[in-house]
């Protein structure tokens, strides 16, 4: 009897039954009882692990529920659900079945993991535990239509986990609702990581990322040019069907990364593609851009030749034949004008990007200063925006030649 009461105890049963050691804050989510419970924590401090043991727990001693995972996308959610399986070893006897997204129990209860995509592959389903990994980055019409009725006639429990993003989604009102129950958890609460390493990662990832991504903070983003309510709203599941590629290449500098972004044009814009490249020669870029683009059968690349001038451009005309590359050299007129555009299909909706973190932390480093004439683009040092203009140069040429309209800059 002695055993049956401690193994109800969390903090006792990933301890002794799933071998896990907890720090002192992630004991204390362990053991909140709450219904409704906001856990905003910076990267590495262990939250994906704690909510596994935390909800494999919930499904031990909880015959005949229902979990459910769900994040933006499918490979997030496992991700999570990873973590479950690294500790359902210690527990064979208590399974009685196992596939890639989903344990069952032999008390009748199930943990399944599933993307929320649009919402529509996610109604039918009612759960007494929703985990919402990410949360931050998953649409707030899902959550609000699709997600929260699934545990109206159960009464039952959901559990938001994620770095913040923006203040205007479900996940920042939980966390300012004093009927959630809310773990704030810095990076720096972590003893594993040290204090070096975390200037370290200031310096490499600018003030703002660093906030948001190790200090947890939902930060004010009135100078960025894209806020982060602004992007999030785009944040989506991208189709299959990509048969109308367009490519902005962006080289980047001495201390920056070249970036790439290919989208995919149809009802609206989607980001189908991106990569970034540290410290390699253009020789070596270049091939490898012109064999992505080959590859996903890229109908045009405009590249930012501001700087380098139009050798890049003349040698990828080379590599993908000429009549497919545009060069642009961004001056403070031609670069108010490929942003506005960008930031115009974000107002109306009209793109669609995953929930990158790299790619959302490049539009969001970009900072902007009203002129009398125009604006002035900034970011801090050590951020990157590279990306945004990466993608930025694809939604251009896009317009412009899905328009019947081509361009000479």
């Amino acid at each position: 009897m002695d055993t049956i009461y401690r193994l109800h105890n969390p903090v006792f049963f990933v301890k002794y039954v799933l071998d896990f050691k907890p720090f002192a804050y992630q004991a204390e989510l362990l053991q909140d009882n709450s219904k409704r419970i906001c856990a905003v924590m910076g990267r590495q401090t262990g939250k994906s692990t704690t909510i596994a043991a935390k909800a494999i727990h919930f499904a031990m001693i909880n015959p005949n529920t229902t979990t459910l995972i769900v994040s933006a996308t499918l490979r997030q959610s496992l991700l999570l659900f990873e973590k479950i399986l690294s500790f359902i070893s210690r527990l064979r006897s208590s399974i009685s079945y196992i596939s890639k997204t989903m344990i069952r129990f032999r008390n009748n209860s199930s943990i399944i993991a599933l993307p929320c995509g649009s919402g529509t592959t996610l109604r039918g389903y009612t759960a007494s535990l929703l985990i919402l990994d990410e949360a931050a980055f998953i649409p707030t019409d899902v959550i609000n239509n699709v997600l929260l009725p699934m545990i109206s006639t159960t009464d039952g429990s959901i559990w938001m986990l994620s770095t913040p993003y923006s203040k205007e989604h479900p996940f920042y009102k939980a966390y300012t609702d004093d009927r959630w129950s809310v773990h704030h958890v810095p990076s720096e609460a972590n003893p594993l990581i040290n204090k070096e390493f975390l200037e370290e990662q200031r310096r490499f990832v600018g003030d703002l990322a660093f906030k948001q991504e190790y200090c947890a903070e939902f930060v004010d983003d009135q100078n960025m040019f894209f806020p982060s309510n602004l992007v999030q709203r785009c944040i989506d599941v991208i189709s299959n069907n990509h048969n109308n590629i367009y490519a902005g290449y962006d080289p980047g500098g001495r201390s920056d990364p070249a970036a790439l972004v290919l989208i995919n044009v149809n009802r609206s814009y989607e980001v189908i593609y991106k990569r970034t490249w540290h410290g390699i020669d253009y020789t070596t870029i270049n091939n490898e851009v012109a064999d992505i683009c080959k590859a996903k059968n890229v109908s045009r690349l405009c590249i930012d030749q501001t700087g380098l001038g139009n050798p890049i451009t003349e040698n990828m005309n080379k590599l993908l034949g000429y009549g497919k590359v545009t060069g642009i050299t961004l001056t403070a007129s031609t670069k108010e004008e490929i942003l506005l555009n960008l930031r115009l299909l974000f107002e109306d909706k009209r793109i669609k990007i995953p929930a990158d973190s790299e790619l959302l932390a490049s539009l969001n480093c970009i900072s902007y200063k009203k002129r009398s004439i125009g604006y002035k683009f900034e970011h801090a040092n050590g951020t990157h925006d590279d990306l945004a203009y990466a993608l930025a140069l694809a939604c251009w040429i896009a317009k412009d030649y899905t328009n019947g309209v081509v361009i000479n800059v």
